[in-house]
């Protein structure tokens, strides 16, 4: 899923499919309607780094050489939120962490993290594109941060109550496919 689509769906749900068609079609946008644009834009960036912090983490692993025993978070491919683990010749390490990089008694490492989003444009790809109902949760919140910035307390309100009410059913969702094995006896 585009970030472009999350945008349009957006649109449409505040009742601007004028830009919304525009955008699509690729059509110059007034200065107006670049600025609602825009102003989603900013939106669903502020959506998409919620939902990583607070309700559906992402996480990698990777590879990190240590220079003088730090590695500095500007230097993962994504920028950590949560250290998760750190091993080195797959063995636990300790380690420290640092407002700018985390120590640890190794050359190499490991570290497995949970990470928030890089900042989007319209035309990347969405860290949730696998995540059922992602572009209506994420356009729904992008819309209530959007009413909240204009000023139209109401709209903001109605939108964050369904905003609430897509995470609930995206997390239900999520749970309902865990599978917990019988209980054998022997």
């Amino acid at each position: 899923m585009k970030i472009k689509e999350i945008i349009l769906s957006a649109l449409n749900l505040i009742g601007r499919g004028d830009i919304a068609a525009a955008l699509e079609k690729g059509e110059e946008l007034t200065t107006e309607a670049s600025h609602t644009a825009d102003t989603l834009l900013y939106c669903v960036n502020s959506v998409l780094d919620e939902l990583a912090r607070y309700y559906f983490p992402l996480s990698h692993t990777e590879t990190v050489n240590l220079i003088g025993g730090k590695a500095a978070f500007a230097d993962f491919t994504y920028r950590p939120v949560k250290i998760l683990g750190i091993t080195s010749n797959g063995k636990k390490t300790a380690y420290k962490i640092y407002p700018a990089y985390l120590t640890a008694d190794a050359v190499q490492i490991e570290a497995e993290y949970e990470y928030s989003p890089d900042k989007k444009g319209l035309d990347d790809d969405c860290d949730y594109s696998g995540l059922e109902a992602g572009a209506r949760l994420i356009a729904t919140g992008a819309v209530s941060e959007f009413c909240l910035l204009n000023g139209e307390v109401s709209g903001a309100e109605y939108w964050e109550g369904e905003y609430r009410r897509e995470i609930d059913r995206a997390r239900a969702r999520l749970r309902g496919n865990i599978k917990i094995p019988p209980r054998r006896w022997v």
